[in-house]
């Protein structure tokens, strides 16, 4: 009850002496849960003054350093002769507004000064999506719910772990990102970042899983292999999430353990595909046939079948060997001239200097005539490899005792 007549009191006085009052006002912004410190500066340096600060609820905070309000935070600090100030920890966002100093001075002294709170940026996670499961085709809706003050800014990104971590920004700014028919190939991690640059900016993430029905492909479709040996039959299978994928060989299916001649591995060779393979260790005639690779889940099925036949060593029954036809021109140097004598021409430094020969006398051999008697032509001689001397015969002018 005192409290609030001191109040009246204090308020009738500023009101009485609005007109001769001294009125200040100053503006303080502070970040949530930091210490406001609000200036309120009263030169009474016999401290016969009374000083009294109100929040913006007009309720009375305290006078001087005496503090009358229940909140353990809020105290008036006289650190300088000149200055009681008011003190805020752990500032909220509730304790914004307009605070007000009167000093009973004369004139009256008052200030008014204006608390800002900015709060960083804060992502709601229960009202922002959750991992989902989404079947490939489909539309993708995420949400990320942030609040701040000032209101904060959304970006999104999606984590891509293909060649190292990385983000990878996709969509446009704001609290949704819409994805239209996804593939299997948009599935992952997408991240929200929140900022309003009072703080660090804040990440929301979501994992989004695509589901497909199975896809089987084969590495061959026909594979041979000898009787005795060992072989490997194997399939690529691509799905989510993985189901049944097994090997089958007319009515027997083979699955871990098969037996002591079978083995069967899956290799996982990413999050969306394996490698499923069948060991044969000895190969015997029954073991022939068709093989199909089967994989299953609850989206659908897949299928794809190839052969295992017996590998047999090919034999070559070579073909007669056919007498070459194409001719073979012949020409030698200085050396090569006792061991051809066939070869009419020889090339030296670049040059053809031809000799003329007399064929009249075949069966005697050929004998070499100087090549001054018989400037009226140049005969060439080609061996083909059935033994046919071919003579060409180049004129180089016709004399008319020739013909």
């Amino acid at each position: 009850m005192l409290n609030w007549i001191f109040t009246l009191l204090i308020y009738k006085l500023a009101y009485v002496s609005k007109s001769v009052a001294t009125d200040l006002h100053r503006n303080i912004t502070v970040t949530e849960g930091d210490v406001a410190i609000l200036p309120c500066e009263a030169q009474d340096e016999q401290n016969k003054y009374q000083v009294v600060w109100m929040n913006p609820k007009k309720i009375l905070i305290g006078k001087n350093q005496r503090r009358f309000i229940d909140d353990a935070r809020i105290s008036i600090e006289h650190t300088r002769i000149d200055y009681w100030n008011l003190h805020i920890r752990h500032i909220r966002y509730e304790d914004r507004g307009e605070y007000t100093c009167t000093v009973n001075t004369s004139p009256v002294q008052i200030t008014r000064v204006n608390l800002m709170v900015y709060v960083p940026a804060r992502i709601l996670e229960s009202a922002s999506s959750k991992d989902i499961n989404v079947q490939e085709g489909r539309d993708v809706t995420l949400w990320c719910n942030a609040t701040g003050i000032p209101e904060p800014n959304i970006t999104w990104f999606r984590i891509n772990n293909h060649h190292g971590t990385y983000k990878e920004r996709v969509g446009a700014i704001g609290d949704t990102l819409i994805i239209k028919n996804i593939s299997r190939h948009c599935g992952g991690k997408y991240e929200c970042m929140a900022t309003n640059n009072v703080k660090a900016a804040v990440q929301h993430t979501i994992k989004v899983d695509v589901h497909f029905r199975p896809e089987v492909s084969l590495i061959n479709l026909h594979q041979s292999q000898s009787l005795g040996k060992e072989t490997i039959l194997q399939c690529d299978v691509s799905a989510s999430p993985f189901g049944v994928n097994i090997w089958r060989f007319g009515d027997r299916e083979f699955d871990q353990p098969s037996g002591p001649n079978y083995r069967t591995d899956m290799y996982k060779d990413n999050h969306l595909k394996v490698t499923l393979s069948l060991r044969i260790l000895n190969v015997s005639r029954g073991d022939f046939g068709n093989y199909t690779c089967e994989a299953q889940n609850k989206y659908g099925r897949s299928e794809r079948t190839m052969i295992l036949s017996e590998y047999t060593v090919p034999t070559f029954n070579p073909s007669p060997l056919r007498p070459s036809t194409t001719p073979k021109v012949l020409s030698y140097s200085e050396t090569m001239k006792r061991t051809h004598p066939e070869t009419v021409s020889q090339i030296k430094n670049d040059f053809e200097d031809t000799k003329i020969f007399d064929f009249s006398k075949l069966t005697e051999g050929l004998k070499e005539v100087d090549d001054s008697k018989n400037a009226g032509y140049t005969t060439r001689v080609t061996v083909q490899t059935l033994g046919t001397i071919t003579m060409l015969w180049t004129l180089k002018s016709i004399s008319p005792g020739l013909f």
